[in-house]
């Protein structure tokens, strides 16, 4: 997944952009053209196909020239005092049309240009192209958003053109609301056009490692790929920014040799923008994804990045996705990297134990822990040497080293998590945001544990099996008023 992260470097672009500042409007950029300055060869070449394909992602000028417009149009509401306005948040804005992207390819990575975006070897190199103008007042506000996606070779041949573009009229107090508005809906007609594209679907059937064409009896056709998309996947709140406050995401899906946890990178990214949405700064969320999430990338970060940073009165929130694992001779429980070998595990293997042992001796003021794994060994997110008989016993979560930290565990040291396939995520992940989401960020850790336990319950219930979520330790998670910004 694309860990998106704009950088406002461009106050020469502003400076010639013509800000009419003393006339209550900022001058829109100029428009460009998509391919400006990248080399494309006009002959088209069939490249690959939507899932089984990486992605190298390009900004357009137009891109760079949005980001800057809106970060200046932010500070002329500050300075005309228009406090009914809301702040454009452009991270967010350029995210949700990355992540639909990253949805529908199998990794999605950010490139200067042709060149670097070539040096990384994808698939496919996207040009996304981005062009909004906000009309002066009196009045009201007009926003126009436009988007559009040019897909080339790696070598620069242009293969298709996808686009869309929408213009919303808002309240004069209102533009940041009209210009997130506009975003939103071009979007959805982005998406829409990229899962239609007659070509892209052609370009899929031709890619190497596609599935065969299948002359036999029709088959039912699978369900589109929007079926997964959560209402989770994008909160629908917005809380204030708080500095001290930092995380740690982790979902591992692809593993170097162990079977694949299915969503646990959906996971941890729907975790990451509940995050933002909760006010967690974007510089102060270290997100670990495939080989990234390797045992000396998670080593790293939880035993020396945070304590390097974090403050009395900083709250810190890790998250984990992908499989655990058990130690069949001392029932210990394992998180399992990207790298982890559960023949190895002592070797390979994060011992959940050693995690709460770092974090407890971290000199923050509250830490949160959300664990969507199980370590039973019996299947689901857990994984078992080959040969190992499954576990009887329970396997030790660590509940007695918890100490000063609140955990959320995805089930019981004797159960299955399971995945809830009709949203995308796992099923703990799943209800943990939305319960977050329907109270807005404003809920106690009590609250949410109380609100995701029993349908977690249910829904494993219904597939035969039980999932009872853990919340460690009790006392201390129910305390009156904890919550996790």
């Amino acid at each position: 997944m694309l860990y998106w992260e704009p950088t406002m470097k461009t106050i020469a672009f502003l400076a010639a952009s013509g800000l009419c500042l003393l006339s209550a409007c900022v001058s829109p950029p100029p428009r460009t053209d998509a391919l400006s300055g990248i080399n494309v060869i006009s002959r088209p070449r069939a490249a690959g196909a939507y899932k089984n394909l990486s992605l190298a992602l390009i900004l357009s000028p137009d891109s760079k020239g949005a980001i800057a417009y809106l970060e200046e149009f932010n500070k002329h509401l500050f300075r005309q005092n228009y406090w009914g306005s809301a702040k454009v948040d452009t991270s967010k804005l350029f995210m949700s049309l990355t992540d639909i992207l990253a949805h529908h390819f199998k990794t999605v990575e950010q490139a200067g240009d042709l060149g670097e975006a070539a040096q990384r070897k994808p698939d496919l190199v996207a040009v996304l192209d981005v062009y909004t103008k906000i009309a002066p007042p009196p009045g009201k506000r007009t926003t126009t958003f436009e988007a559009k996606v040019v897909f080339l070779s790696p070598a620069g041949a242009q293969l298709e053109t996808i686009g869309a573009a929408t213009t919303a009229t808002i309240p004069y107090n209102r533009s940041s609301s009209g210009v997130e508005a506009a975003a939103a809906e071009a979007g959805e007609k982005l998406e829409a056009a990229l899962t239609a594209s007659a070509k892209l679907k052609e370009l899929a059937q031709a890619a190497p490692g596609a599935p065969p064409a299948v002359a036999a009896a029709p088959v039912a056709p699978a369900a589109p790929a929007e079926a997964r998309r959560s209402a989770v996947d994008r909160p629908s709140y917005r809380l204030q920014e708080d500095a001290r406050n930092f995380a740690i995401v982790i979902g591992v899906e692809e593993y170097e040799s162990l079977p694949k946890a299915e969503f646990a990178e959906r996971d941890a990214a729907a975790t990451r923008e509940h995050l933002l949405a909760l006010g967690y700064p974007q510089r102060n969320i270290v997100y670990l994804t495939g080989s990234k999430a390797s045992r000396s990338g998670i080593e790293k970060y939880l035993e020396s990045w945070l304590p390097r940073n974090v403050t009395e009165e900083s709250k810190v929130f890790v998250y984990f996705s992908g499989h655990g694992a058990p130690d069949v001779v001392s029932d210990q429980a394992f998180l399992m990297p990207w790298d982890g070998d559960s023949k190895f595990i002592e070797n390979t293997g994060y011992p959940v134990k050693r995690m709460y042992e770092k974090l407890n001796a971290l000199k923050a003021r509250q830490v949160v822990v959300a664990m969507d794994s199980c370590f039973s060994g019996a299947g689901g997110r857990s994984v078992l040497a080959k040969g190992a008989r499954p576990l009887v016993t329970k396997t030790d979560l660590g509940g007695d080293s918890v100490q000063r930290l609140v955990v959320f565990a995805a089930s019981g040291g004797d159960e299955i998590s399971g995945t809830d396939d009709s949203q995308g995520h796992g099923l703990f992940t799943y209800q943990f945001l939305r319960a977050l989401d329907e109270r807005k960020g404003e809920v106690t850790v009590k609250g949410l544990y109380e609100a995701l336990r029993p349908r977690v319950q249910d829904t494993a219930r219904r597939e035969n099996r039980d999932q009872t979520p853990q919340l460690l330790p009790a006392a201390l998670g129910e305390r009156a008023g904890l919550k996790l910004r």
